[in-house]
């Protein structure tokens, strides 16, 4: 492929000419363009590792690109702002973040400082709205030198790997404006997805949820796939669960919709959480020498809302119990009954114990093998 490098630097020229930074009157070979950012530390310094445009690192006489054209730079400071700005001692041009894609915080720093990290996505003149957040196991650094298989850009197909994981319940992909309007919300809880780096990728193994501005629990891929059922932020999945006389299954979830709502009963708050889905049976431990029978896909059809109904409760239970609010709850409260949400709302995290949940789902099952729905 060949004029890939002169393609790539006209791209970015295009892109960063309709960026609203102020930088952008600069030529590309005067910007360092940061593609991540990732910050670990502790309570007393932050440390930030930048992942930036390097269009000369894959470059050769043939003016063909291959492999990684970025490079790393990293820096320290008292917060993260100054330890951004220490990244400048580094490199030979300005640090622009018009093309960010990602902000990792570590998983150690970010369980007592988070607030540090949404206090610069708030005041930050670098952050934008539409950049994604997560948090990187165990240090966020790991996660933006993943060379993700020699990719050329790797916070792209870190980004590309977040999207896909939420449309498949895999991931919640979380951006810097989803974040602000949780933590300013007096009642809601932030959440994050989680990353680790394996080899030379990276994976998305969790959730991280948290009660103000502490972390409170790590919900894993089974809870996660509920968490993200719960908020109507995926488009398919699967799910797979044991079935007496049939074994282990596999079933599809190809939508779902779940309606929340608040329910007063005899002073006792109830969560309920109504979900609609439908399912496509993908395998069956016997269906090969045996196919299934009528009555076997009813047995299916029961277990599996039987093990979404179960998966939810316990992950929206898990996250109460924990003082995380990430479903935003008391809003449905408020709705229901404002005088006893004004009454709990100062004291909500630690009432959070106190809420029943009930989940119900309902659903239409279809065989891939015969194409008939039930």
């Amino acid at each position: 492929m060949k004029n890939i490098f002169k393609i790539i630097v006209c791209v970015m020229a295009v892109s960063l000419t309709f960026s609203s930074c102020t930088k952008t009157s600069k030529r590309i070979n005067d910007l360092t363009i940061v593609q991540a950012l990732a910050v670990d530390g502790n309570e007393n310094n932050a440390e930030v590792s930048l992942q930036y445009l390097n269009l000369f690192a894959g470059s050769s006489a043939s003016d063909q690109l291959s492999g990684n054209i970025t490079s790393l730079t990293k820096g320290k400071g008292s917060n993260i702002s100054e330890a951004v700005f220490n990244t400048s001692k580094t490199v030979s041009n300005d640090v622009f973040f018009g093309q960010n894609k990602l902000i990792v915080f570590g998983f150690d720093w970010s369980k007592n400082n988070v607030s540090s990290g949404i206090d610069y996505l708030l005041k930050s003149k670098d952050s934008r709205p539409d950049v994604l957040a997560v948090i990187g196991y165990p240090s966020a650094e790991e996660i933006v030198r993943s060379k993700e298989k020699s990719a050329q850009i790797p916070a792209e197909n870190i980004y590309s790997l977040i999207k896909l994981g939420e449309e498949n319940g895999h991931a919640a992909a979380v951006t810097v404006a989803d974040i602000l309007n949780l933590y300013n919300d007096e009642t809601s809880d932030i959440f994050f997805p989680v990353l680790k780096a394996e080899k030379d990728n990276v994976k998305c193994i969790g959730t991280a949820v948290f009660s103000g501005d502490k972390y409170a629990a790590f919900l894993g891929e089974e809870e996660t796939f509920a968490f993200l059922t719960v908020k109507n932020r995926f488009k398919r999945g699967i799910i797979t669960f044991d079935v007496p006389n049939i074994g282990k299954v596999s079933v599809e979830v190809t939508s779902s919709r779940a309606k929340k709502s608040i329910e007063i009963k005899n002073s006792k708050i109830i969560f309920r959480i109504k979900i609609k889905t439908r399912l496509i049976i993908n395998e069956a431990g016997k269906t090969v020498k045996k196919p299934l029978k009528e009555e076997d896909n009813i047995l299916i059809q029961t277990a599996c809302e039987k093990k979404l109904e179960s998966i939810c409760n316990s992950t929206v239970k898990k996250c109460f119990n924990n003082r995380s609010d990430p479903f935003m709850c008391a809003r449905y409260l408020y709705y229901e009954d404002i005088g006893l949400y004004n009454k709990l709302k100062d004291n909500w995290q630690n009432y959070l114990n106190n809420i029943e949940v009930k989940s119900e789902v309902s659903s239409s099952l279809q065989r891939v093998s015969n194409n008939t729905a039930t």
